[in-house]
Formats: C-alpha cells, structure tokens, sequence
C-alpha cells in the first residue's frame, strides 16, 4: 500500500503569511528653491494680503554739477536729484488638501497612519511650494492646480507674467539657451534643432557666460558667489568638464552647503534638484513656457528634454516666511473628534493649508522699471540619454 505524504498544499489554513513592519522609504523630490528667496513676514492684522517689496532707483549721474569754488551753486529746484520708489507686488493665494482616515482603518491598522498622513501632507505642500517657485520663475501658468500645473491643459496656457518677466529671446532679459557663444540661433526653437553637444549642452564656458551677464547686470551674490540651481542630468554634464570641483573638495572656508549642493564651476555653487522644469523641444518658442509631465527623455535629438536651469544673483524673487510665528505659514490640521458633520467620528482628517505667492524680484531690464536682471532661466539639453 502506497504511502501518502502530508504536503503544505493540503494544510494551508495553518500558514500565515509573514508581514515586515518596516516601510521602505518614499520617493521624495529634492526641493531646494525657497533657500535662496528673500523671506518675508506677514504678521497678523495689518491688512496685507500680498507680497510687496519696494525698491529705490539705480544711482545716477544725470544730476550731478560741476561747482566753483567759493561761488554759490547754481542748483536750483528744477535739477535737484529726485528720488523714486518702485514697488513689485503679487497676491497671495491659498491652497490645501485633506487626508481622510477612517475609524476602522485607525483600529486595525500595523502601521501609523495618522504619522504618515502628517508627513505626507508636509512633503506634498513643499513640492507645491517648490512647484510655484520654479513657474514663477519660468513665467509660466500659476493658474494650474493640481499634478499639472504650468501645463497648457489649465489655464488656457496663459502665462503670469505680471510682474514684468523679460522673455524676449536674445534680449537683455532672463533667458539663455545652450552655449551662448556657440549656439547660433539663440532661441527655444533653435535648441530644440541643434543636435551638437557643444552648441546645447551646459559647460564651464556656457556658466561662465552667464555669470558674466549677472556680473554686468551688478546682480548682487549669495554669500559671495552666485548659484546655479539644476537637474541631476545637467550637473552630470558640468561633471565631466575639467573645470568642475566637488563639493567635498573646496573646504568651503567656514561657508555652510546649500541643500542639495554638489560642486562648483569658477566659483559658482551647482545645486542639483530633482523638480526640474521640462519642456518638450518643439518648434514654437513658446512651448518653453509649458511643463511637461511626461517627459520625452534625454539627447540632443531634436524634440528631446529641454531642462531649464537657475543661475542666481541675491534677491532675485521673494516668499513669504514659511517658519515661525507669521499667520501665513503652512499648518497641518488634524481633526478627530466628533460633530454635527461626522457624529459617530468615523473620519479622522489630516489637512494642510498654505497662504503663498512667488514674486520675481529682478525681472525686467529697462530704464522704466529700474529693475536689473538679477536670475538667468538657462535651457540645455544634456548629453545623458536618461
């Protein structure tokens, strides 16, 4: 008679399976924008709802006279040297979200929830935050909400550009595409064309044309230098150029690092970032202005990423106070108590709201405005087919 064997198949009620309480980590992008803005607190009960900076005018020799001496100046009223005052302002707007957790959830849960939904909640509006920064700075839609945003399905694809961005390609404004000594046709289009890595790719040459441009513009610097704030893909092409120096190598003289910071290039500090704004390279100029979620990926072909760079001067654009005692500032808000709403208290809510605008500082570059250019919008393509 055959012997019959008790196999796991005939027996599995008994077997459990076995669950790790350790969470692996989250995907979290690298947000680094608001370390570089001028912060501004809004304290309570002062009528504002805005971000407003102002700004005296540029010196002048206009009214400057030769005197003689011992002969009274003939200065007289109508040449006096007249003061004026710009002011750049933004609306504040206010944007939120609310995580929902049920009672049964809260009862049978293994893990945290209520721990990870504060969490959340904190990492999704630092993206958002970052996400406002990085348009305003482009001059793209700050109408968008939601995953798109600065994408031509909202908004109608308008662009903010009400405080004055200077978007004239060529001109003295905030834009620079490729190599600016190479690149024969400086516009958006003609990147997108321009398959050869020298014309389109960023390089020391390219960053030290461009920090000569803040220079000539007397953009004011960052604890002495200025900043180029870039995708990993980029910093991965300015690694390979002879010129650059790790991070770990310049002692940085007492200096704290940046957040995210990675090297430098004839003394300005590289600070990767992975919330990068991506065109999709097209013909028509003003696809520079249109995020594009879905990326087309890495080349020099044509119609591949085009990814825009930072280089900053000081007071470039400005935020308001994120920390410390300003009204305004981010709050979490977790609601687990019963009322009329939810009586039996079977939702527990996480939510997150924040009062915020980005305001471009240094945009424009005319006489009008007295406003110089103090940040550069740098669009390349990288070499990198990732």
């Amino acid at each position: 008679m055959p012997i019959t064997a008790s196999t796991t198949s005939g027996i599995t009620n008994q077997f459990q399976q076995y669950f790790s309480r350790k969470l692996l980590d989250k995907v979290v992008q690298e947000t680094i924008l608001d370390q570089f803005a001028v912060k501004q607190t809004i304290p309570k009960n002062v009528g504002g709802k805005e971000l407003a900076t102002f700004r005296f005018g540029p010196p002048s020799i206009a009214s400057v006279s030769t005197l003689a001496e011992g002969t009274v100046p003939g200065i007289t009223q109508a040449n006096y040297r007249a003061l004026t005052l710009l002011k750049l302002s933004k609306a504040l707007a206010q944007y939120g979200q609310v995580i929902g957790l049920t009672d049964i959830l809260r009862a049978t849960e293994l893990f945290n929830s209520l721990s990870q939904a504060t969490q959340t909640s904190g990492q999704d509006i630092a993206l958002w935050v970052d996400s406002v920064i990085r348009n305003t700075l482009i001059g793209s839609n700050l109408t968008a909400s939601g995953a798109s945003i600065g994408s031509a399905a909202e908004g109608g694809g308008t662009f903010d550009n009400s405080d004055a961005c200077n978007t004239a390609a060529g001109s003295n404004g905030i834009n620079v595409y490729g190599n600016p000594a190479t690149l024969t046709t400086q516009t958006f289009a003609g990147l997108n064309t321009d398959t050869t890595a020298a014309n389109t790719t960023m390089t020391s040459s390219a960053i030290l044309d461009s920090m000569t441009r803040l220079k000539r513009n007397r953009a004011p610097m960052i604890n002495g230098g200025y900043v180029l704030a870039t995708d990993p893909r980029v910093a991965r092409d300015l690694m390979r150029d002879s010129d650059w120096l790790n991070a770990s190598n310049y002692g940085n003289a007492g200096k704290p690092y940046y957040k995210g910071e990675v090297g430098s290039i004839y003394g300005v500090r590289v600070v990767s970032q992975t919330n990068s704004f991506i065109s999709t390279g097209s013909a028509t100029n003003n696809d520079q202005f249109v995020y594009q979620a879905t990326a087309a990926g890495g080349g020099l072909g044509t119609g591949k990423d085009i990814i825009a760079s930072f280089m900053f001067g000081d007071q470039a654009y400005s935020i308001p106070a994120l920390e410390g005692d300003s009204p305004l500032a981010p709050r979490v808000i977790i609601t687990d108590t019963p009322d009329k709403a939810d009586p039996m208290n079977q939702l527990t809510t996480v939510a997150v709201k924040i009062y915020f605008a980005a305001l471009r500082l240094a945009a424009g570059n005319t006489a009008s405005s007295g406003n110089p250019v103090w940040y550069l919008v740098h669009r390349t393509k990288t070499s990198t087919t990732i």
